[in-house]
């Protein structure tokens, strides 16, 4: 009896810290929340039933408050909690199962800030209008998201799911302090570099938001190495090589989406089946098919970013479950 009373009165304090700080934020600003707990009040339980954890609780509810002040000073308050138990989940859980659930909360908080915060919305916006408006600055964004995707990739390979999985938590969570603290600082060198790299008009690290829900949400979904290592693949190394494709071959526009061009949407495919096959056989080629129809009718408000890894999660679900 003892050893059940403390995971449950744990659960207990976790749900309470993260209700408390719904309560306490929409107190202070009612405008900001309202519409984001009355989504979260669908999400959450979802969350809490498919992981069974409160964990998820406290994590998403901070994870939203930090980007619903992101770019603001108080920002650092709400963030602090979110890294605070993160921290403290991996001192107590490790790399457990509890990990999965805390990817989820995280990624999950982010997405709907991003979709239902009308100041984030307006970011992502602007964000999606300017792409492929400078042609050399796409492709040197695309560069620094092929490094990023060896990197992650290299992690899984050499560290394997579940250690790769919480080095990228925590990076995630850094480059997430990161980009609000330089977004304030264009003055200094590396905030100055970090623009360079956004498209014009574009908060910095909007772009980096969405590629790290995707990557957090992979994560979240599957423990299998090799496709989580596709759906990396897809989205950093595959998707950047569609970019400096496209802005570089001539070819039409696809119907589906006139921002994104058949040579690029082929160009994806192409490496993505060539990888998947290698991992996964002909089923990557499935995977990489489904990766490259998605990217190709994904737009605002949802990003490519965010939208393949849930596909093929959903994709490699049923597969599972045949």
């Amino acid at each position: 009896m003892p050893c059940r009373v403390k995971p449950v009165l744990a659960g207990y304090i976790e749900a309470s810290i993260g209700i408390a700080g719904a309560v306490i934020s929409f107190l202070i600003d009612p405008d900001d929340f309202k519409l984001k707990y009355a989504i979260s009040l669908a999400v959450v339980p979802i969350l809490v039933i498919g992981f069974s954890s409160y964990l998820v609780i406290p994590i998403f509810v901070f994870s939203i408050i930090s980007g619903t002040y992101l770019y603001t000073k108080k920002f650092y308050y709400p963030f602090v909690f979110l890294f605070a138990f993160t921290l403290l989940s991996y001192i107590f859980f490790g790399d457990g199962s509890q990990w999965m659930a805390i990817d989820a909360a995280i990624s999950t908080g982010m997405i709907v800030v991003m979709i239902f915060d009308s100041r984030e919305r307006q970011y992502v916006k602007a964000n999606e209008i300017t792409r492929g408006e400078d042609r050399i600055k796409e492709v040197r964004r695309d560069y620094v998201q092929i490094a990023a995707g060896i990197i992650i990739i290299g992690l899984l390979y050499f560290y394997g799911v579940d250690i790769s999985r919480i080095l990228v938590t925590f990076g995630s969570l850094l480059l997430y302090a990161i980009g609000n603290f330089f977004s304030a600082r264009p003055d200094l060198m590396i905030g100055k570099f970090l623009q360079n790299l956004e498209r014009s008009h574009t908060k910095l690290g909007i772009g980096s938001m969405w590629f790290a829900s995707g990557i957090l949400l992979a994560y979240s979904m599957h423990d299998g190495l090799y496709l989580i290592m596709l759906i990396v693949f897809i989205i950093s190394i595959g998707d950047s090589i569609a970019t400096i494709v496209g802005v570089n071959v001539k070819s039409p526009k696809l119907f589906i989406n006139r921002k994104k061009s058949v040579a690029g949407t082929l160009s994806l495919f192409a490496v993505s089946a060539a990888f998947g096959f290698l991992l996964i056989g002909f089923l990557g080629i499935d995977y990489a098919a489904l990766g490259s129809i998605v990217e190709a009718v994904s737009g605002y408000p949802l990003d490519d970013n965010m939208t393949v890894p849930f596909a093929i999660s959903l994709m490699a679900s049923i597969v599972r479950m045949l």
